[in-house]
């Protein structure tokens, strides 16, 4: 299984920068499309198969 790997910005360019239809194809909030326009180094963000994977942080220091 071959499995394509993007990003918020590269569907952003797909979809001529209609983030309601990149919010559409990802199955998410428009809100969180603009969350992650500006990550394009996907550092806190990937699309893998059409899901969206975030980065978390908790505020709290692991150990």
């Amino acid at each position: 299984m071959q499995a394509e790997i993007t990003t918020i910005p590269e569907l952003l360019i797909k979809a001529r920068g209609n983030q309601t239809q990149v919010a559409k194809w990802i199955n998410c909030n428009r809100g969180t499309v603009g969350k992650y326009v500006t990550d394009v180094k996907a550092e806190s963000h990937v699309i893998i198969n059409g899901r969206l994977m975030v980065t978390h942080s908790s505020g709290r220091a692991s150990k």
